[in-house]
């Protein structure tokens, strides 16, 4: 996050406040040295308002997107974590949910599109209602000091951290697509190292990297998670495994496990259009009722 300040526009608030940075530039330090001061409260505010705003303004374009890629080329079974405030995943999911099932989505730091219900467990649209009490939803929060990153704080948040612990546990393959691992995270990726090991030793684990980071680095990284090193990096989103067995990505680990045979490439057409992207997906999904899915 050492250039976080300057997309956002945040110097000139935080030189307003007379922090002493002493050349810090890691905006969650900043931000946590903010938090710390009662005397920086009206900043801390002001912040938060200028990003909130900042990705809430961010839109798709009307082509189809990588959001909309991965997630109709995920099932309802599967699931996706993320740490993103954008809103990109949200709006992806929005405009394709009438397409065919998708997975759903946990934001384990918030997200600026949604709100909850702090009493019940739902969530869904800022400013939507929750089905049970028909009260206006709340918003998630988005930022936690590092210093003392509380996630059990709030309700929404808490629950997709019971949810991450749950899912990982029970998963048959992952795929970790751009997450960086930061330091300030140091705890939260031990709760899904633990949690991706709490039902055995993954002895045959399945772990797939999407990102542009030097080999050396992401064995370092990720090598925690995959004891047995069977884990394949790729570069792009449409070299993965989830893009080139799009609905299909656990049956073309299991099948070769268990038949010795490949699994034939099927991936979504190279195209700009959602329409055809959408009929593409459609016509796989409509063999998955009744379909065995393969777990441990």
């Amino acid at each position: 996050m050492d250039d976080f300040v300057d997309i956002i526009g945040l110097q000139p608030l935080i030189d307003e406040s007379g922090l002493e940075l002493e050349g810090e530039r890691n905006f969650e330090v900043i931000y946590s040295q903010l938090v710390s001061k009662q005397r920086h409260a009206h900043t801390v505010e002001k912040i938060e308002r200028r990003i909130d705003d900042y990705f809430s303004n961010l839109a798709l374009p009307d082509g189809a997107t990588i959001y909309d890629r991965l997630l109709i080329s995920l099932r309802s079974t599967d699931a996706v974590f993320t740490f993103n405030w954008d809103p990109f995943l949200f709006d992806a999911y929005e405009r394709n949910r009438d397409a065919v099932p998708l997975p759903e989505i946990f934001f384990l730091h918030g997200n600026v599109r949604i709100g909850a219900c702090r009493e019940h467990d739902r969530w869904g649209a800022r400013n939507g209602r929750c089905a049970d009490c028909h009260q206006r939803f709340t918003d998630v929060p988005l930022l936690y000091p590092i210093s003392q990153k509380n996630y059990s704080a709030d309700p929404y948040i808490r629950r997709n951290w019971e949810a991450a612990e749950t899912l990982f546990s029970e998963a048959f393959t992952m795929t970790i697509f751009g997450y960086g691992a930061p330091d300030s995270d140091t705890d939260a990726v031990k709760l899904l190292r633990r949690a991706w090991f709490a039902q055995g030793k993954r002895t045959l684990e399945h772990v797939e990297i999407i990102d542009t980071a030097p080999q050396t680095l992401l064995h370092h990284r990720w090598s925690p998670f995959t004891p047995t090193l069977h884990y394949h990096v790729t570069t792009a989103f449409e070299q993965c495994r989830i893009a080139r067995w799009p609905r299909r990505s656990c049956e073309s680990l299991f099948y070769p496990m268990t038949q010795g045979l490949p699994c034939e490439d099927f991936p979504l057409p190279s195209t700009d259009s959602i329409a055809e992207l959408r009929a593409y997906a459609a016509d796989i999904a409509r063999h998955e009722d009744g379909l065995r899915l393969y777990a441990p």
